[in-house]
């Protein structure tokens, strides 16, 4: 059987993380990508690395796609850009907003070729208001859509995650905004002009979280070693064993009680009998869980757990 989107047509004028990756997720679905890039190539070759080597950043972020390498200031380069846009069906771009433009790259330039094309592009801030020509890369994408605010301890510093996921998310929600285009262009037969940002993507990410802010007025807390609306109120975060780290997943009331009894705290089960009085008492249920947990082993203890249907599970690295 095929992959999806086999007999798809990329043109690629991306670089760094964002867009990159976004249509690497094109490829992956059976799109076949051809990249451009200048003689030096895009930026992103030499992150980690030199830019005459492959990187495990540029490897993860281009993989399956072809490449060809254009002065795409020269007029004979423009040319040849200006053939591919005519037999392919998806044009991406994260340049800053106009940079496309400006090199006679633009949506209707490139709709006058090829009525049928998916233009995609990808900006920190999007193509409308005075953020609009604002530089911005993952980290600016956090900061701007709140996630650093809501991340780390509470008298801590704001705090960027530990992956890049403004731009990953940016990415996933970028090519999301292909696939539409493309169903769109089925039942049109016209092409669409698609636009994603990292703000919004962030955004996008925290609909839960901001619409919680938005209905309450009040500040959530930061998350510490959870989740900033579940920890306060519920067992939903990590914990410190004997030998490594594991997560709850959270306990409502059964489950809470079952909790309890695998370490030894039925008294706390007692004390604190619903979700009411769970929510007002993690400051003081949350030491004597930690204390517990932390004398048995990981696995032992995910084992009992997930006997008595807790969600629970190791903390995990890449290994």
């Amino acid at each position: 059987m095929g992959r999806p989107l086999e007999g798809i047509r990329v043109l690629d004028f991306t670089w760094a993380q964002q867009g990159p990756y976004a249509t690497t997720l094109l490829a992956d679905m059976g799109a076949e990508v051809i990249k451009v890039e200048h003689r030096e190539g895009e930026r992103g070759r030499g992150v980690g690395g030199r830019r005459s080597a492959p990187t495990s950043y540029f490897v993860a972020h281009n993989r399956g796609k072809h490449s060809i390498t254009l002065d795409v200031r020269r007029p004979e380069a423009r040319e040849i850009v200006q053939r591919f846009v005519k037999r392919v069906d998806v044009v991406v771009s994260n340049m800053r907003p106009g940079a496309m433009d400006r090199l006679g790259f633009d949506y209707e330039t490139f709709s006058a070729l090829n009525p049928r094309i998916v233009y995609a592009c990808a900006s920190a801030f999007g193509p409308h208001g005075d953020r609009t020509p604002v530089p911005g890369n993952d980290i600016i994408g956090q900061a701007s859509g709140g996630i650093m605010l809501r991340s780390g301890p509470e008298d801590g510093p704001p705090t960027p995650t530990g992956a890049a996921i403004a731009d990953q998310v940016g990415a996933m929600i970028l090519c999301s905004g292909i696939l539409a285009a493309l169903v769109q262009r089925e039942r049109t037969g016209e092409g669409e002009q698609v636009d994603v940002s990292l703000y919004g993507s962030q955004i996008a990410l925290q609909s839960w979280e901001i619409n919680t802010e938005s209905f309450s007025g009040d500040t959530a807390p930061r998350a510490g070693l959870g989740h900033p609306l579940l920890t306060s109120r519920s067992v939903w975060r990590s914990y410190q064993t004997a030998d490594g780290w594991l997560v709850i997943g959270g306990a409502t009331t059964d489950k809470f009680a079952a909790l309890c009894d695998e370490l030894g705290l039925n008294d706390l089960a007692e004390r604190y009998p619903d979700d009411r009085s769970r929510a007002a008492g993690m400051a003081d249920i949350h030491p004597h869980l930690e204390a517990a947990i932390r004398k048995g082993k990981t696995d032992e203890w995910i084992a009992r757990f997930r006997a008595r249907d807790i969600f629970c599970g190791p903390v995990q690295t890449y290994a």
